[in-house]
């Protein structure tokens, strides 16, 4: 398994150095958006974007060089197939720090204009959306296959997703959305959303494995 987690992790590389650059530039848009923003959402726009950016094309490598048919040819393990794409994920996400590190050096530089740097909060609000995504995601690639059709609206996703964000959050601003939403526990909704991700993921993992046993090449 952790040999495929290493083919992953290698094959991501070259794009990686994209996400990574992709995944700052919208981190320090995050820091110009309102103090009051509870959960500042380009920062975990950002960890998104590079996850989804890593995901898709590992997968995609895969799909285009047929390389399940190869991996089932050899004497390993399915359910190793399926764990190692589970691993893979949560490393990539570990991985997603970085936007942590990045706009805390701007703040201690002196750099930033406005708003805060990414806290912990941050990578745990990103987290759990991206477990209950993939868990959904994870299970249907398992059954399928071929997702290349809606890989390519997440790729479009990625480019128009920061404007987007960015127009919904100045207009919630100029309506003084922002202060209700700062005064809901949102640390607090952001800690049960976790452990309930974890379990969904859990469990999708259980399914994929079942689903990918019974699947023909």
């Amino acid at each position: 398994m952790f040999n495929l987690v290493k083919k992953d992790l290698k094959l991501s590389t070259k794009i990686n150095i994209f996400a990574v650059v992709y995944a700052m530039f919208i981190s320090a848009m995050g820091m110009n958006l309102p103090v009051d923003l509870p959960v500042n959402i380009m920062y975990i726009l950002g960890i998104i974007n590079f996850v989804f950016v890593s995901v898709i094309y590992s997968i995609g490598y895969d799909d285009k060089n047929k390389s399940e048919v190869v991996l089932n040819s050899f004497p390993i393990d399915r359910v190793d197939i399926v764990r190692g794409k589970y691993v893979t994920l949560i490393i990539f996400i570990l991985i997603s720090v970085f936007t942590l590190l990045f706009t805390n050096a701007i703040e201690a530089l002196g750099l930033k204009s406005a708003g805060r740097p990414a806290d912990i909060w941050d990578i745990v609000a990103a987290m759990s959306l991206l477990l209950v995504f993939y868990s959904i995601y994870y299970p249907l690639y398992f059954k399928l296959g071929d997702l290349r059709m809606f890989n390519s609206i997440l790729w479009m996703l990625v480019f128009v997703g920061p404007t987007i964000l960015g127009k919904i959050g100045r207009k919630l601003e100029s309506k003084g959305l922002l202060k209700g939403m700062a005064s809901l526990n949102i640390r607090q909704i952001t800690l049960f959303a976790f452990i309930f991700s974890i379990l969904i993921y859990y469990i999708s993992l259980q399914i994929s494995k079942k689903l990918y046993m019974t699947r023909e090449f």
